[in-house]
């Protein structure tokens, strides 16, 4: 069955902002033809995130809102669970590098 339980407005704000931020970043790096490969699949792998989470959230038990969901697929070992940890995990190391990499240019 549907839920109408969701996290709060202020965390899809800030969800959706971030995700934003890193497809231009992933851009801007292809355009300075730097680390092409690796923008390439941070654009797929952010985009592909909110779209797999999306269509495995449509069905939530009752009263379980999409972290609840998450957490309780992965705990259960379903693919799409681990898919979403791997993408935000690459996604963080993406953040890492990128800002690394600015600090040891202007350094």
């Amino acid at each position: 069955m549907y839920s109408t339980e969701t996290l709060p407005q202020w965390f899809w704000i800030l969800y959706y902002s971030l995700t934003i931020l890193t497809i231009a970043s992933a851009i801007l790096s292809i355009k300075k033809q730097g680390y092409i490969w690796r923008a390439m699949l941070t654009i797929f792998v952010t985009i592909s995130i909110p779209v797999v989470g999306m269509v495995n959230g449509i069905y939530r038990e009752q009263n379980q809102n999409e972290l609840e969901q998450w957490l309780s697929h992965l705990g259960k070992g379903k693919l799409w669970a681990f898919y979403l940890l791997l993408g935000y995990i690459y996604v963080f190391v993406w953040w890492v590098l990128l800002i690394r990499n600015k600090v040891s240019r202007q350094g």
